[in-house]
């Protein structure tokens, strides 16, 4: 179960899954759940190494992201570090910053504000910006889940030695996945200011 310095970390391993994309967030967290009992520390069969192992694990298959880049490496493909923007990604990519931009000056000016008058005259803008900010949280989350749909599809390309529409959806999920945290974070400080 534990990788020693040569070995290569298999999380698919780990957790005692077969190595395929198409796995669901529920059995690798059913799985992380039944080792991890017996490895917590506290366990009398506990060991702190194994229950870091299982951890490790768990955190790199739970996202779609972070599964996809592992299985590739696993599978001996060098995942991209910074994949090629297509014309699709590049609008995304300004309509992002454009909204995260406008979340961001009316969270600034609301700081700013000083006086109940003047905080109240931000609720609309606030509401405003929170709103573009959901919906467009909406559409990276529909994208998203676009990518990982298709990943028995990829598990079956691999299966013929092909590796080029994951490593393609590997690049677009890194972004979705940062602008997803991204739009998350400007949500919450939207509604908790």
């Amino acid at each position: 179960m534990d990788a020693t310095e040569n070995d290569v970390f298999d999380a698919f391993d780990a957790l005692g899954l077969d190595r395929r994309l198409a796995v669901t967030a529920d059995t690798v967290e059913n799985a992380w759940h039944a080792l991890s009992r017996e490895a917590h520390p506290d366990a009398e069969t506990g060991d702190a190494a194994t229950a870091a192992t299982l951890n490790r694990a768990k955190a790199t298959l739970a996202g779609a992201g972070s599964r996809l880049r592992h299985w590739l490496e696993l599978s001996g493909v060098e995942p991209p570090r910074h994949g090629a923007v297509d014309g699709d990604l590049m609008e995304l990519f300004a309509r992002v910053g454009g909204i995260l931009a406008e979340a961001d000056a009316v969270l600034k000016q609301r700081a700013e504000a000083t006086t109940a008058l003047s905080k109240a005259l931000l609720a609309e803008p606030a509401f405003a910006a929170q709103k573009a900010t959901q919906d467009l949280l909406g559409r990276l989350q529909r994208e998203r889940l676009a990518i990982e749909a298709r990943f028995s599809e990829f598990d079956a390309d691999a299966a013929a030695g092909s590796f080029e529409n994951a490593l393609a959806a590997a690049g677009r999920l890194g972004f979705l996945e940062k602008w997803e945290a991204q739009c998350r974070g400007r949500i919450v400080s939207l509604i908790s200011g």
